[in-house]
């Protein structure tokens, strides 16, 4: 079987502002992530909070004397 040859396509260069709008778009989009992420964070510690705030101390038995 003998393989075809093709053209490689010439990329296109980019110019200095697509580059900038380019790598906007990656830090817009991380940046939603990050918000995510600390959204998601915050919440535990909420939980967290309410969870310690609702504990029934009375119902813990140490091993005061």
């Amino acid at each position: 079987m003998v393989k075809k040859k093709t053209k490689k396509r010439a990329r296109k260069r980019l110019t200095p502002l697509e580059k900038i709008q380019k790598e906007l778009t990656k830090l817009e989009a991380l940046h939603a992530k990050e918000e995510s992420i600390v959204e998601n964070i915050t919440d535990i510690i909420d939980e967290a909070q309410e969870d310690e705030n609702n504990y029934d101390f009375d119902k813990w038995e140490g091993t005061d004397d």
